[in-house]
């Protein structure tokens, strides 16, 4: 003799089978694998400054509030709001990512820099903007620089830096290569600046 499930039941079972296919749908987009950047681009401009042996600098990681201290890649809208741009992210959070983008541009720029504590004079930086203007189509970054005494704690110099590049396009691949040019551009000047300062 064969039970037949009552229409209570029946609804019951319907009612779980679609929770747990929403369930695992939901479970699926979490774990899509985002495109994934580095802040590469064309070493040209460093390459064209003579290497030099010059003043120890450390460099410590940058300061910045989320979401641009995360691994993703932010983008601003035309009312000011700000947003991350879905299905891709940084091979490493963005401040580490553009700390060793400082470092090399410094050693290009003759200076013995590095991440180690030690060195007589910090370079501090405070990385404000680093995202897609999408209203403007541009890659903006706006960088607080101080050149600290590691002794003292004494500011010998500072300034705000603001670098764009196109970006004409809003998708992965493009907006970060926009990003990664507009980051070795003004690397490149923080560098220049703060050997002149040394």
């Amino acid at each position: 003799m064969k039970l037949k499930a009552s229409a209570s039941t029946q609804r019951k079972v319907a009612q779980a089978t679609v929770i747990v296919s929403v369930a695992f749908l939901v479970s699926a987009c979490a774990q899509a694998t985002r495109e994934t950047f580095d802040l590469t681009t064309e070493t040209g401009a460093l390459r064209s400054v003579a290497l030099r042996s010059g003043p120890a600098v450390y460099v410590p990681e940058p300061a910045a509030l989320a979401p641009t201290s995360s691994d993703r890649i932010v983008v601003r809208a035309g009312d000011d709001s700000v947003a991350i741009l879905p299905g891709v992210q940084w091979s490493d959070p963005m401040p580490r990512l553009f700390q060793r983008r400082l470092i090399e541009a410094l050693q290009q720029c003759g200076l013995s820099a590095s991440s180690n504590f030690g060195a007589q004079t910090k370079l501090q930086t405070d990385v404000r903007r680093f995202e897609i203007d999408l209203a403007r189509n541009l890659a903006i970054i706006e960088v607080s620089v101080q050149l600290v005494d590691s002794g003292g704690g004494r500011a010998k110099a500072a300034r705000i830096f603001v670098e764009e590049a196109p970006a004409p396009e809003h998708t992965g691949s493009p907006a970060a290569r926009a990003l990664s040019d507009a980051a070795a551009r003004i690397a490149l000047r923080i560098g220049q600046w703060t050997r002149a300062r040394l």
